[in-house]
């Protein structure tokens, strides 16, 4: 209960925190700045008008949490008011991620190992974790914690809660499906990982000055460390549907044979999901709103990132068959007799 009451209170917090922002204008820090990037989905709107989307989806979310504690305290819910309220706050959710994120959050995540490391010899990659640090990504960041919050919310009332489960949600079916969208969702890394490693020896796709430029900079490693990320991520995500991915395997000291918990790879594989699909659409916007880019001179650059929605998606659908598969291995199922 107190996940969703904690839900439901800070939701309730960023609605009256966006209409204060409504109001008072330049008054807050934010001042007469967009307060997403350019590039994000939300960068279409003018600012009142997107501030004013998020109060009304952010109480959207506080008010169906609101409902959905209610029904966690009443012994008898209403049958219509939580699936109801839970359909309406995976929607809100859904847009606030599409509306509001762009490449700058995936690029925090991906950077970040890289640049604290060149940050302590460097001024100036110091300079530039300082400057990713402002009021965009922070608002990002407060969204991105909003979900996994409401997420938490809502699995913490069907676990308290146990419902049968619908045909396409039985762990038998979701491993098929599951299975076909984790397929999906491994080629986009590996391709971007192919091209950015390709550069340790060859410009693939990539201008030749700009890339022997980049060798002597010492920039074109940055790319590479992505590449390597991309490529780990690919392997990990392999595990959804991999014993490996269940019971930690027999060469892993200590924890030999042991279950792997459920939200050790729902949780990191859900984030990355989040963060991949409103990155790639705003990539996409990038492309093609005159920025200055040669697509075709740059196909290896640019080209795999057109994948990342793909990838965002896919991976989503098999992080949640992943989830639904192995369903009652810390729980017992409800057994299906009919859906919900």
């Amino acid at each position: 209960m107190r996940t969703i009451t904690a839900t439901a209170l800070y939701w309730l917090l960023l609605a009256l925190g966006a209409l204060v922002a409504v109001v008072s204008g330049a008054e807050l820090a934010i001042g007469d700045h967009h307060p997403v990037p350019e590039y994000a989905l939300a960068g279409l709107l003018p600012r009142s008008v997107l501030l004013v989307v998020v109060a009304v989806l952010a109480l959207v979310l506080a008010a169906t949490t609101a409902t959905t504690a209610a029904a966690a305290r009443s012994a008898a819910p209403r049958a219509a008011a939580v699936p109801a309220a839970l359909m309406a706050g995976a929607v809100s959710t859904a847009l606030l991620v599409v509306l509001t994120m762009s490449a700058d959050l995936l690029a925090l995540a991906g950077y970040l190992p890289f640049a604290l490391v060149m940050a302590v010899f460097d001024e100036g990659w110091r300079v530039d974790l300082l400057n990713v640090l402002n009021h965009n990504l922070l608002l990002q960041l407060m969204i991105l914690v909003g979900v996994f919050l409401w997420g938490a919310a809502a699995r913490q009332y069907l676990r308290s809660r146990p419902r049968a489960l619908p045909g396409w949600a039985r762990p038998e079916v979701a491993a098929r499906w599951g299975q076909a969208a984790t397929v999906v969702a491994v080629i986009p890394p590996l391709v971007y990982a192919a091209t950015r490693v390709a550069w340790i020896v060859y410009p693939l796709g990539f201008d030749r000055a700009q890339w022997e430029a980049a060798r002597a900079t010492g920039d074109l490693w940055s790319g590479v460390w992505l590449g390597v990320f991309a490529a780990l991520g690919a392997v990990l995500t392999l595990g959804l549907v991999q014993r490996w991915g269940e019971v930690v395997p027999r060469w892993v000291p200590g924890l030999a044979g042991r279950p792997v918990p459920v939200a050790l790879a729902v949780v990191p594989a859900s984030l990355v999901a989040l963060i991949i699909l409103p990155a790639g659409i705003s990539m996409i916007r990038q492309f093609g709103g005159g920025a200055p880019i040669d697509f075709i001179a740059g196909w290896a650059a640019y080209g795999p990132m057109v994948l990342w929605p793909l990838w965002g998606v896919a991976l989503g659908v098999a992080t949640l068959g992943y989830a639904l598969r192995r369903r009652g291995t810390d729980t017992a199922e409800v057994p299906a007799r009919g859906g919900v």
